[in-house]
């Protein structure tokens, strides 16, 4: 039997359309989005006023209800007509009538359209108190005339992600918004489909480049609704304790709806990790229920979990048939897992038919993975579920699902090793009565295992360069791999040659280096592959061992963690990315990046200014000014991206001419060439300012006791500055900034030494490892190491050694 035809995937440029209750943040979402997926931004609002020549209110007043709300109707339908492709759209208040609703619902049929919401108290705070409970009462329809939804979380609770600095208690909130636009451009991509392609083509090595299912071992942090609700640890501590997160429905509050929303929500943002939603239709401890009532809850609830774009849908192929193709029919970009459970006595074996049959039904329906669990008494040896999974292999035509499968007892899941990939985990201080597969498994146990069975080998890691012996690296990196049970070490060796270089990386444990001067440029024509960054950038700070059977890069990608000779290696650069991570998560809405107008500069000219740069161009910004000493070094660097740039599309943007006109430029990149100059004229000044100069003089470069010209200060909207240097932590720059915030404007953002070096550590850990990095973790050590350097007395050389 085929499974139906997928109803909810669209054309990747159709138009989408926000709708929801005032209060709900459509219009900020909206904006976030349109700036997120380069997309014109229309909104009701100002669509009425462009097709009648008169604001809403105006309109009313001169022309009287009757006839207002039928010029609403018509207005709406013609914006969304006329508006199908390249667009976020906003709707008003006008999608709660009936009509238009009707509208909307047939435009489900060829786009997108997103049901915001977020919590009830919150959007009633918003609203008029005699008009709240009627409008969320009337918010309600739009669950029926919308394909997706996404559960606006409150985002009052942010803070400044990142390491404790001496000027902590200075640090202004620097966007209240952070956290909604991560979780909001994440939903987009999923429901677009761009994200595991746009991360596999940029860098194919990265943790969210491979998708759990094709991952050498993978496993699945199970947590139930039942236990979420009542636990007492916070959802942070779960962090790295899987490669992605499945989230059980096993209880039916009253409103379970927002409660499932919500729960989405907070797992998204606190975990960053690929959700299974899973909707269990007998949970232990909870009353049985008639068939004739679970079914249609139990599938409204499998449709919420598409609405909400969850990467993927646990579906029971034993449940009710008309349940089974209505998810298939909405799954949308979320992949189904397609579930056989054996719970009782009487399992069939595994070599009985019946397996085979069921794979074949779940291949058939298009599921794009396939889990069987079977209740084991100790009737079923290890061999008999290797030879079924040889049997799938030599009886089922390729294209065949990944197969997930195992045999559990009462203690759980029978041993790790049982399949490769989606293991079920629990985090150590879980209390799991109500599982029945993650009983005592974690991750760390299930994962450190691999080793000890010797299917995965203990590797030796490196920071190298000239000068290296104070790299915060080594700790953070340690701390890592004792986190998640991998037995590696990392170790700093200082080396200036090429030659020692070699020699480390060809001995048969080395698992990977980050590189410092000056191997960053010099490295580059001796490696085999190269990341689309670092290619661009022309230089490297990480380096990987290609250690695949075959050329496919997935092969080499899952060899990592494993011994072997190597004659290849793949260079990555992760000094720009863990700069755009700085920036954006410090950049406010205000000072969001318009190309033609927003305006960078970066201090320096070496290798970290080159990443800088980079960074700035994939934030969007097209106007960035290089200061340095030497100006000779400056050009080059200017030079090198505005070659690149011709060659980029999507790169020329209009600077204003003479008599208003709009002239074409390539050149992204200009060199200032004395502090005494005057911001240039027609360019705006900066909102991202980027110091990459070391603690001491290096090749000519400033020191790190720069300063910015007052005159190059004068945003209204204030900005971010970014040091790289921690030799001292409060460089003259980042003490300048602080004093220049406290007295003359408070909307600048200062991003310390610390706070980078912290973020490149991180993700150069999952770069090497292939494994999510504990975030919290390396970055407490971080701080820790530093301080412990400070009270030792070393001066660490120069401030911008990983």
């Amino acid at each position: 039997m085929l499974g139906p035809r997928n109803e909810r995937v669209f054309d990747p440029n159709a138009s989408i359309v926000l709708v929801g209750c005032r209060g709900a943040g459509k219009r900020t979402l909206g904006f976030m989005g349109a700036l997120h997926l380069r997309r014109r931004l229309v909104t009701e609002d100002h669509y009425f006023e462009k097709l009648t020549g008169l604001s809403r209110g105006q309109f009313l007043l001169q022309h009287g209800k009757d006839l207002f709300a039928r010029q609403d109707v018509e207005v709406f339908k013609r914006m969304l007509d006329s508006n199908r492709s390249g667009c976020i759209i906003e709707c008003g208040m006008s999608s709660l009538c009936e009509e238009a609703q009707d509208a909307l619902r047939e435009y489900c049929r060829t786009n997108p359209v997103v049901y915001i919401h977020r919590e009830r108290e919150q959007i009633a705070a918003l609203l008029d108190a005699t008009d709240a409970t009627a409008l969320l009462k009337a918010d309600e329809k739009h669950r029926e005339c919308s394909n997706f939804e996404f559960y606006n979380l409150d985002d009052s609770a942010t803070h400044f992600v990142g390491t404790s600095t001496a000027a902590d208690s200075r640090q202004p909130v620097p966007s209240k918004l952070l956290n909604v636009r991560e979780d909001f451009t994440k939903f987009l991509d999923q429901i677009t489909g761009r994200g595991a392609t746009k991360a596999w083509l940029e860098s194919p090595f990265s943790v969210a480049a491979i998708p759990p299912e094709f991952r050498s071992y993978s496993y699945a942090l199970r947590l139930r609704l039942s236990y979420l609700q009542e636990m007492d640890m916070e959802l942070q501590e779960f962090e790295a304790t899987g490669d992605c997160v499945e989230f059980i429905i096993d209880q039916w509050p009253h409103d379970v709806v927002e409660v499932v929303s919500k729960q989405v929500a907070l797992l998204r943002r606190k975990l960053g990790l690929p959700i299974i939603y899973h909707v269990e239709e007998n949970p232990r401890g909870q009353r049985r229920r008639a068939p004739e009532e679970k079914n249609p809850v139990d599938s409204d609830l499998l449709e919420l979990g598409l609405r909400l774009g969850v990467e993927y849908l646990s579906l029971d192929l034993q449940r009710d048939e008309s349940l089974i193709q209505r998810a298939l029919r909405y799954k949308g970009r979320s992949k189904v897992i397609g579930n056989y459970w054996y719970m009782g006595f009487g399992a069939p074996p595994w070599h009985d038919d019946q397996h085979i049959e069921n794979y074949r039904r779940a291949q058939c329906l298009g599921c794009d993975l396939i889990r069987m669990a079977r209740f084991s008494t100790g009737d079923s040896p290890v061999e008999y579920l290797e030879s079924f999974k040889k049997r799938v292999e030599q009886t089922i035509p390729s294209p065949r699902p990944p197969l997930v499968a195992y045999d559990f007892s009462v203690l759980g899941i029978r041993t790790p090793l049982q399949s490769k990939i989606l293991n079920p985990v629990k985090h150590p201080d879980m209390d799991t009565e109500q599982d029945f597969l993650a009983i005592i498994s974690t991750y760390r146990q299930s994962y450190g295992l691999e080793f000890q069975q010797f299917l995965l080998d203990p590797l030796e890691f490196y920071v190298t360069g000239s000068n290296v012996s104070w790299s915060l690296s080594p700790t953070m990196q340690n701390a890592a791999y004792e986190f998640l049970g991998m037995p590696h070490t990392f170790q700093a060796v200082t080396c200036s040659t090429l030659d020692r270089l070699t020699q480390i990386c060809l001995s048969d444990t080395f698992g990977g280096a980050l590189l410092t001067a000056p191997f960053k440029v010099a490295i580059m024509p001796q490696l085999k592959v190269k990341s689309h960054h670092a290619t661009a950038i022309g230089a490297v700070n990480v380096v990987l061992p290609l250690r695949g059977k075959t050329n496919a890069i997935l092969d080499h990608a899952n060899s990592r963690n494993k011994a072997g000779a190597a004659q290849e290696f793949f260079g990555d650069n992760t000094d720009w990315s863990s700069i755009f991570t700085c920036l954006r998560r410090a950049l406010s809405p205000r000072n969001y990046v318009q190309p033609s107008k927003t305006t960078g500069l970066v201090i320096g000219a070496g290798g970290m200014a080159r990443a800088a740069i980079y960074a700035l161009i994939q934030l969007g910004c097209r106007n960035i000014f290089i200061y340095n000493r030497t100006v000779g070094r400056a050009s080059e660097v200017a030079e090198h991206f505005n070659s690149w740039a011709k060659g980029q599309q999507g790169m020329v943007i209009a600077k204003p001419g003479a008599n208003g006109s709009q002239l074409p430029t390539l050149e992204i990149c200009r060199v200032i060439e004395r502090l005494a100059d005057p911001w240039p004229e027609g360019y705006q000044l900066p909102t991202m300012v980027i110091s990459c100069v070391p603690a001491t003089s290096l090749d000519g470069t400033p020191p790190a006791d720069f300063v910015m010209p007052v005159g190059w200060l004068g945003s209204p909207t204030g900005g971010v500055v970014v040091e790289l240097a921690y030799e001292p932590l409060i460089t003259p720059l980042v003490a300048q900034m602080y004093a220049y915030r406290d007295q003359v404007n408070p909307s600048w953002v200062v991003v310390d030494g610390l706070e980078v070096v912290a973020e490149m550590a991180i993700e150069a850990f999952e770069l090497m490892t292939g494994r999510m990095a504990p975030k919290r973790l390396m970055k407490e050590v971080c701080r820790r190491t530093w301080e412990q350097q400070q009270r030792g007395g070393g001066d660490g050389a120069s401030g911008l050694v990983l």
